[in-house]
């Protein structure tokens, strides 16, 4: 993994800011919580159609006849090229797509572009780029590199590091799975559990302890013993998530 030093001024302030976000961060911040976008899947980004998901006709109900017009507005949607896309919109079979299709006299799409299905094995980490999960800790939120990364350098607030957080790993997930989530109360630990934040009883912590694994030091220890660093700074490995 490749080293980079992190001023104690950035860490100080990090804390100073109790979970806030940051005002002064970069514009490639701002844009990675953009997160309202139109993406084609069950619960995946905002709804194809012009109702809550709640309202949507799914599985075997797309064959009903009040299903005809909410099939055909998925069908001919700008974000629809294939049957398979209908029937992750749909959370339905593509066979029962396929009839659906023909009993509402609906035509298939057929430019053929479908979407990505990411379905979280990767994320993509703002001011660094397309990263794999599994270069990562699970859970992710414990994470120190992801989380000195978000909160300090991206200037991320701990809701919306929560917000980031769901909105890539939720991100084209297979419809009949679980959405995957976690709480603020779970990354407040995780940003106390590596000195980002201060440390509070409920996080279990002694700062009195030499042997914890917070950066209330001069150092941290969020690396092999084998690369660390006696710098100044507090020596963060950021720049490589695992590759």
């Amino acid at each position: 993994m490749t080293l980079t030093v992190l001023d104690t001024v950035a860490v100080a302030d990090a804390r100073n800011r109790d979970g806030e976000p940051r005002e002064d961060r970069p514009k490639e911040a701002e844009k990675a919580l953009e997160t309202e976008e139109v993406r084609v899947g069950f619960q995946n980004g905002t709804p194809l159609l012009e109702r809550d998901y709640s309202d949507y006709p799914t599985g075997e109900d797309i064959i009903r006849p009040e299903a005809g017009d909410a099939l055909e507005a998925v069908a001919t949607h700008d974000m629809v090229g294939t049957v398979a896309d209908i029937a992750h919109e749909l959370r339905a079979k593509e066979s029962t797509v396929e009839t659906a299709l023909g009993l509402h006299g609906v035509e298939p799409p057929t430019d053929g572009a479908s979407f990505d299905v990411v379905d979280g094995d990767e994320i993509n980490v703002p001011l660094h780029g397309t990263i794999d999960t599994d270069h990562l800790r699970t859970p992710l939120y414990e994470d120190g590199r992801l989380l000195e990364h978000l909160y300090v350098r991206c200037g991320f607030g701990v809701g919306e590091i929560r917000q980031w957080l769901e909105a890539q790993m939720n991100h084209g997930r297979d419809p009949e799975k679980a959405r995957w989530s976690v709480t603020e109360d779970e990354i407040r630990d995780g940003l106390e559990a590596v000195g980002l934040l201060e440390a509070t009883e409920a996080a279990g912590v002694d700062p009195a302890n030499e042997k914890d694994i917070r950066l209330g030091g001069t150092t941290i220890s969020n690396v092999d013993e084998s690369n660390r660093s006696s710098s100044g700074g507090l020596n963060v490995s950021v720049s490589d998530f695992g590759e």
